[in-house]
């Protein structure tokens, strides 16, 4: 349990502080809005088997399917059930492709920021708070 929660602040922590970089919205031609917004329906669904499918080896290696679930339900714990999604956008950040889904819980509005790779693989996931 308590690496649970080492692992939940590390990612808000990692979180806060990337989404502090200067950022520049992406144009059309590489989006991947629907890439995103397609994983996170997976995490509503809660089929973490086809949600790790979309991560590059880093992340297979790092966050494993029971990993993804012990995330997913610890945010559920903290902002209620998940409502749903109600907005995209798509920046670059620090040279990678990054899409925030913002979705409604029942207690909040966070975003998840999912981060590809050139491959189109998800190299990065956060749960921050909403802008």
């Amino acid at each position: 349990m308590k690496s649970f929660i080492f692992l939940l602040l590390a990612v808000f922590l990692i979180g806060s502080i990337i989404s502090c970089e200067e950022k520049e919205v992406v144009p059309k031609a590489g989006d991947l809005t629907a890439q995103a917004k397609g994983f996170v329906e997976l995490f509503a669904k809660e089929d973490y088997s086809n949600a790790v499918k979309s991560f590059d080896n880093t992340m297979k290696g790092i966050m494993t399917q029971e990993k993804l679930k012990e995330a997913w339900q610890g945010l559920l714990v903290q902002a209620g059930s998940f409502k749903k999604q109600i907005g995209v956008r798509q920046t670059k950040e620090q040279g990678h492709d990054v899409v925030y889904v913002t979705c409604e819980f029942e207690k909040a509005k966070l975003d998840i920021k999912v981060v590809f790779n050139s491959a189109k693989e998800i190299s990065g996931l956060w749960f921050v708070p909403s802008q």
